[in-house]
């Protein structure tokens, strides 16, 4: 399993403080990047309220701080529900949920909401669903869409970055035969809903870059059965590996997915 120690060693071997002052526009081109990624999706209409699942990993932790940069300076006006889901009908993952609610509520000023959900006792992901990963994200999409109903929310936004959407793009094609992109936006044809990735445009690296930088609060994963040997084997055999070799290998293959996927949704409002 690829732990936060090889993500950070992948990153920049030796990250402290005094190179972190080398790189302080770093957060001015990331943020840049996470509002060309809304605007060339549409991902946010004015006065939509976004609900923004924080898992605890890095990637959610960002993209509570950056998203929230975003609204400040946005001239649409928005509203986003910060929430973590306590599932206990899936693995519980402990996330040290107090520190990151003491770091959106002290440092961003911003509520972080804890939400129990079960699943009703008929539904089948009740069962064994701790044997499968995709069965897991799966349910707790389903949690997240009740609360969209509950609040009122039309998106809800994931914090899946460029390096997650080429890996998983590998999977689909390795795992199950088809070109099938982890989309920046999904709109859901059976619900008024639609799912966004606003670091879509953002590198793994510059992420974890960003936040030691900021001193961000984050736990790894801790799931006992997270370890799906396809993901890490594509993520470190065939994506670091290429990328050692070819500089602009994730970039390269990420546009290329990108204008995929946009000559066939696009047409259809990115409903899949």
């Amino acid at each position: 399993m690829i732990n936060e120690n090889e993500l950070q060693n992948y990153v920049n071997e030796a990250w402290n403080k005094s190179q972190v002052s080398k790189h302080k526009n770093l957060e001015k081109r990331m943020k840049r990047d996470v509002i060309r990624a809304i605007a060339d999706f549409n991902m946010i209409e004015e006065w939509e309220t976004i609900l923004l699942w924080v898992s605890g990993w890095k990637d959610s932790m960002l993209l509570g701080y950056l998203l929230n940069e975003v609204r400040k300076s946005s001239k649409k006006k928005f509203n986003i529900r910060w929430v973590y889901i306590f599932k206990p009908f899936l693995i519980n993952c402990d996330i040290a949920f107090e520190e990151k609610k003491k770091y959106f509520e002290e440092v961003l000023n911003i509520p972080l909401e804890k939400v129990s959900i079960n699943l009703p006792p008929e539904s089948k992901l009740n069962e064994w669903v701790w044997q499968s990963c995709q069965r897991c994200a799966y349910a707790r999409r389903i949690a997240m869409m009740k609360l969209c109903q509950k609040y009122g929310a039309t998106k809800i936004a994931f914090g899946h970055h460029m390096d997650d959407i080429v890996v998983t793009t590998f999977i689909n094609m390795i795992q199950w035969r088809k070109l099938k992109i982890m989309p920046p936006i999904n709109r859901m044809r059976q619900w008024d809903i639609a799912f966004i990735r606003p670091l879509a445009y953002l590198r793994e690296k510059d992420v974890m870059r960003l936040v030691l930088a900021k001193e961000i609060p984050f736990s790894g994963c801790n799931c006992p059965v997270w370890e799906d040997r396809i993901r890490n084997k594509i993520k470190k055999e065939i994506v670091w590996a290429n990328e050692k070799i070819l500089p602009n290998f994730v970039e390269n293959t990420f546009w290329a997915f990108i204008r995929d996927f946009i000559e066939k949704y696009e047409k259809i409002n990115y409903s899949m």
